[in-house]
């Protein structure tokens, strides 16, 4: 599940300019981008407490520059954000770019965040999603998402549990000692 990869060659939305007249082949008002996305932090497992870095890449496959691409990476509410470079601005738990990327090149940028505390069973998953836009509203090209493995420590037993547990043993071996005795008295007195 980790580094998953998305293409947007096929999925990118493309806007027609004019209708054609008869005959004439459709005009795209941008061609279709080969674009492609990558989240990752290098990590299969994390805890709480931890500080994870992401590398997020977006790549250009395409003939044509992506001007102004709007790079967006939710965190999930159990992860403060701590820094990201390449002026990354953080609100509402999205951190969001603004990059060029050239054709046939990448253009890479990191964040930080730490995980907090999460509640529930012994295990979860953390993931959080990035996705590429041409506008902050234009539709999304591609995205990408990374998943970890959040191991929580197991409950500690409290200070008395322990003793508790012990000394209850031990009454309860004197107890049945106790009646084991006083009943083979009575059997040989009988």
């Amino acid at each position: 599940m980790k580094r998953h990869l998305a293409s947007a060659g096929l999925l990118a939305a493309v806007a027609v300019v004019a209708a054609p007249a008869a005959g004439q082949p459709l005009a795209w008002a941008d061609p279709v981008p080969s674009v492609s996305i990558s989240l990752d932090d290098g990590a299969r497992e994390t805890a709480p407490g931890a500080e994870n870095t992401y590398t997020l890449r977006v790549s250009n496959q395409g003939t044509s520059q992506l001007k102004r691409v709007l790079l967006v990476q939710s965190l999930p509410p159990s992860m403060t954000f701590v820094k990201a470079d390449a002026g990354g601005r953080v609100k509402q738990g999205k951190v969001a770019w603004t990059v060029n990327v050239p054709p046939q090149k990448d253009a890479v940028v990191h964040v930080s965040a730490r995980v907090g505390a999460v509640a529930g069973a012994a295990v979860r998953n953390l993931a959080t999603t990035a996705c590429a836009r041409r506008s902050a509203t234009g539709p999304v090209l591609v995205c990408a998402t990374d998943i970890n493995t959040v191991a929580l420590p197991e409950e500690e037993t409290a200070g008395w549990v322990l003793p508790f547990s012990l000394a209850s043993a031990v009454v309860a071996g004197l107890v049945t000692g106790a009646f084991l005795l006083r009943r083979r008295r009575r059997a040989q007195s009988a």
